[in-house]
């Protein structure tokens, strides 16, 4: 009888967790974490056979099999994880309206000049789209603002239509501010929905996202509410970014969720980037304190009968319990970088993700970029090429060892931007330590309580 390769994490003084490359776990006792180590021939039957159908035991001819079972194992992770089908983005103007203070140096000022895209690129960009994947096409308009642009919004829509045919949908970043009734009735009988921002109550809202001589939270509910109602609710989502304003009252965001009649949730900490990076006023630690609060607020709901969900969480369910899940950039090894995004700059550089045109706005003396979309070329920059090439956190100084390696990703850009290169100091990465607190954070609730259990569980079905 042997082991396989296997990691481990404590999650009370009694239960560890037990990880393998191939992407099963097992909650086990401290006990039998020792038993496994030193005596596993000492297991009972019914341990052995959960911990060889997990692969982290082999005995006998089987030995052999189990073992190139995890190798297969890994294998198909890291090959659903290369699958290029890419989000394309495309940025109609870096203006905003706003000046919000976690802003990510994403945004120029409302009247600059030479912010705006070239419409005369968008037909090579459409073009560009449809030889690189297959359909159906993912395409998310941002900024800056991209409303203030509508007529250059209008013009991709109308050669996506001639170029991709049908097999596409656009999703709109926005705050809302400049939604109006034109908008809406052009968007009524189109494939478009609209992701906006909701950071809790009318006063929160108010003091992150300023928006000069007026109230953005206003706009943002009557505009939310317009389109619930006109278009339907799923045509609108939300996201909210935790700033110090939020942190000591998660129940404000419930409050304001259930008053614009949410099912949905996505909360996540503030990104280190720009001009965010100098408004980082938390902890993870305080980030979590206030995470746990919230969602003791979500399960009284939802056992009350009231679904809410909170997709942060469920999308770090769903890299633990759906083997093949890939689809969401931030949490993948190797990084989504290049392969699950695609950015249109409005200056025509194309980028591998959000995250590097907007390092590209402080990093000026290094290219980012593969290029203008005239000349693209996803080899030339060995810069790109270094990124990626140190995207796989399997082979990371601290993610080797790391129980929730199979689960996490990377972020090269976040690295870059902290520590200056792609791979980053571990025990001093806010990525790491984030990611490593949420899935510590799920795993126990999942194993200590069968309420979350249930919750948890119908969310990874969702």
């Amino acid at each position: 009888m042997r082991l396989l390769p296997f990691n481990f994490d404590r999650l009370t003084e009694s239960e560890v967790i037990i990880t393998n490359v191939a992407g099963f776990h097992r909650c086990i006792s401290s006990d039998d974490l020792s038993t496994l180590v030193y005596e596993p021939s000492l297991l009972d039957c019914e341990a052995k056979e959960d911990l060889q159908s997990g692969l982290f035991l082999a005995e006998g001819a089987d030995s052999s099999v189990l073992s190139a079972s995890l190798a297969s194992g890994l294998s198909k992770r890291l090959m659903a994880e290369m699958t290029f089908q890419p989000v394309y983005m495309i940025i109609p103007t870096l203006r905003c309206d706003h000046t919000c203070s976690y802003c990510q140096v994403s945004r120029a000022s409302i009247n600059a000049s030479n912010y705006d895209l070239d419409k005369s690129l968008i037909p090579l960009i459409m073009r560009k789209i449809r030889s690189l994947s297959q359909p159906p096409y993912k395409i998310e308009i941002q900024g800056g603002e991209p409303l203030l642009r509508f007529d250059l919004i209008q013009a991709i829509y109308d050669e996506a239509v001639k170029v991709l045919g049908d097999s596409f949908e656009i999703v709109i970043a926005t705050s809302l501010s400049l939604f109006n009734e034109e908008v809406l009735v052009w968007s009524s009988d189109k494939p478009i929905n609209f992701s906006t921002s909701l950071d809790g109550s009318g006063l929160v809202h108010d003091a992150n996202r300023i928006l000069p001589g007026t109230s953005s939270f206003t706009k943002f509910s009557d505009s939310f509410w317009l389109i619930k109602e006109r278009l339907g609710a799923d045509r609108v989502s939300s996201v909210t970014t935790v700033t110090s304003e939020l942190i000591d009252n998660p129940h404000s965001l419930i409050n304001a969720a259930l008053e614009l009649g949410l099912n949905d949730l996505f909360v996540r900490p503030i990104s280190p980037y720009g001009f965010a990076g100098h408004t980082f006023e938390y902890s993870i630690s305080d980030y979590m304190r206030f995470y746990s609060e919230l969602m003791a607020s979500v399960i009284d709901l939802n056992l009350s009968g009231r679904r809410l969900t909170e997709h942060s969480a469920a999308i770090h369910l769903k890299r633990i319990f759906n083997p093949g899940f890939s689809h969401y950039a931030d949490l993948k090894s190797p990084s989504g970088f290049l392969f699950n995004s695609l950015l249109f700059n409005y200056d025509g550089k194309v980028y591998g993700s959000d995250e590097a045109r907007m390092l590209q706005r402080v990093a000026t003396d290094v290219d980012l970029s593969f290029g203008h979309v005239e000349t693209l070329d996803f080899t030339a920059n060995t810069v790109a090429k270094h990124v990626m090439e140190n995207g796989f956190n399997l082979v990371q100084p601290g993610c080797e060892s790391c129980a929730y390696q199979p689960y996490c990703g990377v972020d090269p850009m976040q690295n870059i931007s902290l520590f200056g290169e792609p791979v980053g100091l571990k025990s001093n990465s806010f990525y790491c330590t984030y990611h490593k607190s949420m899935f510590r954070y799920l795993f126990s609730k999942y194993y200590s309580d069968c309420t979350y259990k249930n919750m948890f569980d119908r969310w990874t079905d969702e």
